[in-house]
């Protein structure tokens, strides 16, 4: 969806740390960091091999790239963040899990890879250093009053709240929060209802992903579940507007939004 901003096709990973990369005295561009938060970098001869085997494998799934298909996306899930030379992902790999197959002949060698593959795709999504942003407002405004008005009127109004927005951000800032505006506070949290071995927990959804979710209750404690059959679990969103539109979105949208927004300046 954002391929346009970036040259890596990924926006950053909102909950890892970004490394800025340096460039040499007297180089040319910006020089991937070493490490990865505190992690070596696979060696690329490792992640080749990962990306040929995690192709055939779980592609069709998560996506060639490991960003996401009819299963989750890899690059952003705490199980491959946690992920130490397959140590997390190995058993998921071989012992498969509701809705996936399982690999059991892949061996320690493949899965090393793989996980060598899926950590050198995270560290293209967190090394912000080497992101090229470039013109995004290239939409037609016209068609991003049409759009707005069938998909966008039942809560915001151009000539009234969101007048002047383009005046206040900058345009690659403002696409980002077209399709999820930031400022959560306290009314603007989703809250979810867990329920899991006969006990339920409701509070604040503080993390939730393909695999897991945490939430904090009215008294302070958190409480994680590892999400799967026997569980389930019902999430309240006061921003569910945008969340259903991140589903249909495509780039012509929110250009063309952009656009319609930034004639109300």
């Amino acid at each position: 969806m954002f391929s346009i901003l970036f040259k890596t096709g990924l926006p950053a990973l909102a909950f890892a740390l970004a490394l800025s990369a340096q460039s040499p005295a007297g180089g040319r561009g910006p020089v991937r960091s070493p490490f990865l938060i505190s992690r070596p970098v696979p060696e690329p001869a490792a992640v080749e091999r990962g990306k040929a085997a995690f192709g055939p494998a779980c592609g069709f799934c998560h996506g060639t790239n490991a960003t996401g298909g009819e299963g989750p996306d890899l690059v952003r899930s705490a199980v491959a963040l946690r992920d130490e030379g397959g140590d997390e992902i190995g058993p998921v790999i071989r012992g498969g899990r509701p809705g996936m197959p399982a690999f059991p002949q892949m061996t320690d060698g493949q899965i090393k890879d793989i996980a060598a593959f899926i950590r050198n795709r995270q560290q293209d999504a967190i090394d912000r250093g080497s992101y090229t942003l470039k013109n995004v407002n290239t939409g037609d405004a016209k068609r991003g009053e049409t759009y707005f008005a069938a998909n966008c009127a039942a809560c915001h109004t151009g000539s009234k709240d969101l007048r002047g927005v383009a005046s206040k951000y900058d345009e690659g800032v403002l696409l980002g929060k077209i399709v999820y505006p930031g400022g959560r506070g306290p009314a603007a949290r989703p809250t979810a209802t867990v329920t899991a071995g006969g006990k339920t927990v409701t509070g604040v959804l503080e993390y939730h992903d393909d695999f897991e979710a945490g939430i904090r209750d009215s008294s302070g404690e958190y409480h994680g579940f590892n999400l799967g059959p026997g569980v389930t679990l019902e999430v309240k969103e006061p921003l569910q507007g945008h969340v259903k539109l991140m589903k249909t979105f495509n780039d012509k949208d929110l250009h063309d939004v952009l656009a319609y927004l930034v004639s109300k300046k």
